[in-house]
């Protein structure tokens, strides 16, 4: 058999090979150990809002429609004091997207945002979440920032969000809203490490992308063990 005959073989075989291979795209099916997690999604994290992320909006219909495949939902709130330590008007002489140092460390300071009470830091009204049993609201510290739904930015004071799932038996979850780089990111990451399987659907977030933060948010989930998803895989 000449060569050439030969490598005609193997290609032929080969391709044969990779057409009959079958599919394993399978779609997940979350249980009652499961629990979808929709963080901050805000009147001030959409178009309009005091700190909007581009397409903000568009989670709610995919958050919506994946709502129907869960029995347990927890939402998170942004829920600021006036004069809270990661706005910028905080701070004399700084802007925001400027970063100052905190107690716990480099602070990114935002633009005056989610402020208690105020319309701005109201749900999204289009929201439609009818298994949601507990909202957490964080940032309520005037002098510390929390993006996590577990743990603040101090890195220490818990939310109380870990014992209540785990109270629940819940040992699964899966991550959706704004922003994908920080608050979504900070919540996946801790999760991880409280020894939950995580997912981060990613077609049901959207990144603010500060400086090449959503990249390297998503770099820093995947070596986390976070699992990267999209709303077609939860059945």
């Amino acid at each position: 058999m000449t060569a050439l005959l030969s490598r005609r073989i193997f290609l032929a075989s080969t391709a044969a090979l990779a057409f009959a291979r079958p599919s394993f795209a399978a779609t997940i099916k979350p249980d009652a150990k499961s629990a979808l997690i929709v963080v901050d999604v805000q009147n001030c994290f959409v178009d309009g809002g005091t700190l909007p992320v581009k397409g903000g909006a568009q989670v709610v219909p995919v958050i919506n429609k994946l709502a129907a495949a869960f029995e347990n939902i927890v939402v998170t709130q942004d829920w600021h004091t006036p004069g809270h330590a990661s706005f910028a008007s905080t701070h004399a002489g700084k802007k925001p997207f400027e970063t100052t140092q905190m107690p716990y460390g480099t602070q990114v300071l935002w633009p005056d945002h989610c402020v208690q009470g105020s319309d701005d830091a109201a749900l999204l009204k289009d929201l439609k979440l009818p298994t949601a049993q507990l909202i957490v609201r964080k940032g309520f510290h005037k002098d510390v920032d929390s993006y996590s739904a577990f743990e603040e930015a101090d890195r220490k004071t818990a939310t109380g969000l870990a014992a209540y799932l785990k109270a629940r038996g819940i040992d699964t979850v899966f991550v959706t809203g704004l922003a994908t780089d920080f608050c979504v990111a900070w919540t996946a990451m801790d999760a991880r490490k409280l020894g939950f399987n995580v997912y981060v659907i990613e077609d049901a977030t959207r990144g603010i992308d500060l400086n090449g933060s959503l990249a390297a948010a998503w770099k820093q989930m995947t070596e986390a063990g976070v699992k990267r998803i999209q709303s077609g895989d939860i059945a």
